[in-house]
């Protein structure tokens, strides 16, 4: 994604048959709290993986240390609405709307971290496919998948609507849409903080608000796969 943050990329991660994934939800500069989380599941960066759902920067206390966890073997991470703005802070306005939001950190580094803090966004992908030795494999994306079969991302990512409500989207949460996607055996999203994760039809949604003192998720596979729905229940928002 060098030239054009809006560039379609799909990571595909093979199966982890050696340790665990788990799949965490927004970040936030909110190193410590993943810290607290890694050890609480007894994290082992030899054999497991983690993957983000993107917006690891903004807001909390040490983005630039969340953005480059990236660069970690262990870690993977799709690109979030709070990525793109930074891509895309490049005049006054775009740089005061991304400020507002949180983005004061960047311009407190020097030069040369900001060219490697824009270098770390750019490489991060729109979705990830997380495949599985059984069943079918998992999908990632920031806000949501508006498609209804993660068979056809390439084709989908290619679509400029399609990608900016897989950024920025809140359609599925907030129209409570439960289909069951017959392409992946579970989506998984952030973007909208919710009290706690919330599953509708096969789209999971783990931003549990972090950054406003809630509880960081850091979920393993299998329990993603566990996770019952939310039924009729009302989406509790933060």
């Amino acid at each position: 994604m060098p030239d054009n943050p809006h560039k379609a990329r799909h990571l595909v991660l093979p199966a982890n048959a050696g340790g665990r994934d788990f799949l965490l939800g927004d970040l936030h500069g909110c190193v410590g709290a993943l810290e607290d989380a890694m050890t609480r599941v007894g994290f082992d960066p030899h054999r497991d993986r983690i993957i983000a759902v993107g917006d690891l920067i903004d807001r909390g206390p040490r983005s630039h240390d969340a953005l480059k966890l990236s660069r970690e073997p262990w870690f993977f991470s799709t690109l979030g609405n709070h990525e793109i703005m930074m891509l895309e802070a490049s005049d006054h306005r775009t740089r005061l709307i991304w400020q507002q939001n949180g983005g004061e950190w960047f311009y407190a580094l020097p030069p040369a971290e900001r060219a490697v803090c824009i270098a770390i966004a750019e490489a991060l992908p729109v979705a990830i496919t997380l495949e599985r030795e059984e069943g079918g494999p998992i999908g990632i994306c920031h806000a949501e998948w508006p498609g209804d079969n993660w068979n056809t991302l390439e084709d989908m990512l290619e679509v400029p609507w399609i990608r900016q409500q897989m950024l920025w989207g809140r359609t599925v949460l907030l129209k409570h849409k439960t289909t069951e996607d017959p392409g992946a055996a579970l989506t998984v999203h952030g973007h909208t903080p919710l009290k706690a994760p919330t599953r509708l039809g096969s789209a999971l949604f783990i931003d549990t608000g972090a950054v406003y003192g809630g509880e960081l998720t850091l979920m393993e596979v299998s329990d993603a796969l566990r996770h019952p729905q939310l039924g009729h229940n009302v989406v509790q928002l933060y």
